[in-house]
């Protein structure tokens, strides 16, 4: 009976009595221990052993998240890791102190933390003629990290259509697992009974989730941002553009400009074009029967009239340029403006010019009229003189932002 008692006290607690004698035994050992990337952890353990065989003793640490079952860190008082200089700087130190009663403490140093330390470090204790340990135990160790989002080019633009479905993945990483959330990068709030969060996956060390929109419309593309967090600084931001196909729109800055003529006088013409993907445009000029007949609402913009109307190209006349519309200091690849200048204006200029776009879901067209003023009433009122480049940034600000044009 008490060799069966002795046999499980030796399976208890991994302590080997030799004539009745502890040969070495583990007395205090660190509690868990939680650091952040980039410090150092001490993890601590304390052995007991009687003096006549304290020479004989080995304490080892061992790291439990290396292959082959553990990979030794150091043994008693000296460091046994073979690449333990990393960036000039030591990997591990240990540091050994005589404590009373024939304690020893044996404390471990593992500096310059990264995600690949989170694991068990295993105090264990050995004869010096013996493989197999009389006693171990283990502590763990836990590196935060700051979150990180996995990117990937499908991440970064989304492609939707009208009345479609949009979807936008983030996968965050951290220790722990970071908070996933969504935005949009202008602050406006997702689109209200449109959305929802998916989440995916979700473990100790990560979380990922996915933005679903549903019947989009063209409000709705943009930049939306995603942002991981987990209370270790500092947070990480994804940003996703959502792209949507629609047929073109186009608008006028001004429905018509009036110019004088003869020498010297030009005239400065400007229309937006939105769409996806990025419409051709066009610019015609009406023949001044037409311009009647439009005028009275007796002219179509159809195929009949674009294959009979003058198409106008870049020469000694004209001056055709696009500019694409930026938002803040984002560009849209979905806005164009699309000038129409014309040099020495004369009087057989003044008809309707129309500003056409073109893409894979159809077009639109708008009509702007050039009619003539003279000089001194130009100087009288600027309102309807023609507006040059220089001032077109100012004025078209304005009149967008009365008519809430801009892509938010």
């Amino acid at each position: 009976m008490v060799n069966l008692l002795i046999i499980f006290l030796v399976c208890a607690t991994h302590t080997v009595f030799v004539n009745g004698q502890n040969i070495g035994k583990i007395t205090e050992l660190s509690e868990p221990v939680v650091a952040k990337v980039g410090g150092f952890a001490f993890v601590n353990c304390t052995v007991s052993s009687p003096q006549s065989i304290e020479n004989n003793i080995l304490v080892e640490w061992v790291f439990l998240n290396a292959t082959d079952g553990g990979k030794s860190v150091s043994s008693d008082c000296t460091i046994t890791e073979s690449h333990n200089i990393i960036a000039g700087k030591k990997k591990y130190e240990i540091f050994c102190v005589d404590l009373d009663n024939n304690d020893k403490r044996y404390a471990l140093r593992v500096n310059a933390l990264s995600v690949p330390d989170n694991g068990l470090y295993q105090c264990r204790v050995r004869i010096s003629s013996e493989q197999k340990p009389t006693d171990s135990m283990a502590v763990s160790l836990t590196v935060l990290s700051p979150p990180k989002i996995v990117k990937s080019s499908s991440d970064i633009t989304v492609y939707g259509i009208i009345n479609g479905t949009a979807s936008m993945r983030c996968d965050g990483q951290g220790i722990p697992g970071p908070n996933v959330t969504y935005g949009r990068a202008s602050g406006r709030p997702l689109p209200k009974g449109r959305y929802e969060v998916l989440t995916n996956k979700t473990t100790a060390t990560s979380t990922t989730t996915v933005l679903k929109l549903y019947n989009l419309t063209k409000e709705d593309r943009g930049t939306y941002r995603c942002s991981a967090d987990n209370n270790i600084r500092p947070p990480e931001d994804l940003f996703s553009r959502l792209i949507i196909e629609f047929k073109p729109s186009v608008s006028l800055v001004e429905p018509s400009y009036g110019s004088p003529t003869g020498e010297n006088t030009q005239i400065m013409m400007w229309c937006r074009v939105d769409g996806y993907p990025r419409p051709s445009m066009t610019w015609y000029a009406m023949t001044s029967a037409d311009t009647q007949r439009f005028k009275a609402g007796n002219l179509e913009l159809d195929e009949k009239f674009y294959s009979n109307a003058k198409v106008i190209l870049t020469d000694e006349k004209y001056q055709v340029e696009q500019k694409i519309m930026t938002v803040g200091s984002q560009s849209t690849m979905d806005s164009m403006f699309y000038s129409l200048s014309l040099q020495t204006v004369e009087s057989v200029d003044m008809v309707y010019y129309v500003c056409r776009a073109m893409n894979t879901h159809g077009e639109d067209a708008q009509a702007v009229l050039l009619y003539p003023v003279n000089a001194l009433a130009d100087e009288r009122n600027t309102g309807t003189t023609a507006l040059s480049e220089s001032t077109f940034i100012l004025f078209t600000l304005t009149a967008l932002l009365s008519r809430h044009l801009f892509i938010r």
